[in-house]
């Protein structure tokens, strides 16, 4: 009985003892606002650029999210302004504090993504050659709101790409991705 107690005691003291060494867990705020010049250089920036343009009401910004003529072409297509459909869907009645990336995830075959069929919808889709999309993302981004009295977050996944040396946005994802 007393090898077993003192067995307990010592696993108690040991967990103890390491969790006194861990660092405790970092809640994330919000960065710097993306840049202009930082808007296609990683897959992160895209993303938060994408969602501080619609949300700071910065048209050139959203544009620059996207590869040069996409948003024309499609305007063309639906007869209509994408900027002000989606700026629209993102009237929030809550002053927004800024967003921080949460994450990501590599579009891959490893990963569990059909990668060849998202690239082939990315071309479909941009007009751009199989051969012109690199990299495939999913970005986890995190913005924080302000009602006045109580300060919340929210989560917004977005699949991005890479092109020529440049990032930019594909759409929203639908998704409880573990990032």
């Amino acid at each position: 009985m007393r090898k077993v107690l003192a067995f307990i005691m010592l696993m108690v003291f040991s967990v103890f003892s390491f969790a006194g060494c861990s660092k405790p867990s970092q809640e994330i705020g919000p960065e710097a606002p993306v840049t202009m010049e930082q808007v296609n250089t990683d897959g992160q920036y895209v993303a938060r650029a994408y969602i501080e343009s619609l949300f700071t009401d910065n048209r050139a910004m959203f544009e620059k999210c996207y590869p040069e003529g996409f948003l024309d072409k499609l305007g063309r297509a639906s007869n209509s302004d994408l900027y002000d459909q989606y700026r629209s869907v993102m009237n929030i009645n809550s002053t927004v504090l800024g967003t921080a990336s949460a994450g990501h995830k590599d579009y891959t075959m490893e990963n569990g993504f059909d990668e060849a069929g998202m690239r082939a919808s990315i071309c479909m889709i941009t007009g751009l050659d199989y051969s012109a999309v690199g990299l495939i993302q999913i970005q986890k981004v995190k913005v924080f709101f302000s009602n006045g009295q109580e300060s919340m977050a929210s989560d917004f996944i977005y699949i991005v790409f890479e092109s020529n040396g440049s990032w930019y946005m594909l759409e929203s994802y639908q998704s409880d991705a573990e990032f």
